[in-house]
């Protein structure tokens, strides 16, 4: 999810312990990565604010991590189930070929047929390769409302024009 030039990397989860430490469920690609960005935005009524964090470490299956200026329990409890924000300036440059998620939400899809699928409403990762939740168009000559659709570059997706907002795929529109 992508605001005005703010980006949605993580969320916070319930506390942990008394002193302050609350887990973080990450959503970037590595989940470490999360740990790199900051600072860390919270969105807040009539605006951001930025926090920085002191300390993380793994724990379990996940990891926690510390705020600065949260000492105990009950001021952790305020972040859980806030979602954690960075600024677009702190990701990385991406490769020739390569885009982050959020700039395919919106795109137009098209088959190689010239036939309109639809737009990009979101994606999902299964695991193996990421999925376009594609909203087709109100009136789908196959009866459709929703495709999705595997994002396997040369198989599948055989080009995005940003230029021209649009992701041309190899796919039936009957799927």
């Amino acid at each position: 999810m992508s605001e005005s030039g703010y980006l949605e990397v993580g969320r916070f989860g319930s506390v942990y312990g008394v002193r302050g430490w609350i887990r973080i469920i990450s959503e970037t690609e590595n989940p470490e990565n999360i740990f790199t960005y900051s600072p860390w935005f919270l969105r807040k009524a009539g605006g951001w604010r930025s926090i920085q964090l002191s300390e993380w470490k793994r724990h379990n299956e996940g990891y926690i991590c510390k705020i600065e200026g949260i000492s105990d329990r009950e001021e952790a409890k305020l972040l859980t189930g806030q979602a954690v924000f960075v600024t677009d300036d702190v990701l990385p440059p991406l490769q020739e070929g390569e885009y982050y998620w959020r700039d395919l939400i919106g795109l137009s899809v098209v088959n190689t047929a010239g036939y309109a699928l639809g737009t990009v409403d979101d994606l999902m990762d299964t695991g193996s390769n990421s999925v376009l939740i594609v909203r087709a168009e109100e009136r789908d000559a196959f009866g459709k409302k929703e495709r999705l659709i595997p994002v396997i570059n040369g198989q599948f997706v055989k080009g995005v024009d940003f230029g021209a907002k649009v992701i041309t795929v190899d796919w039936d529109p009957d799927f």
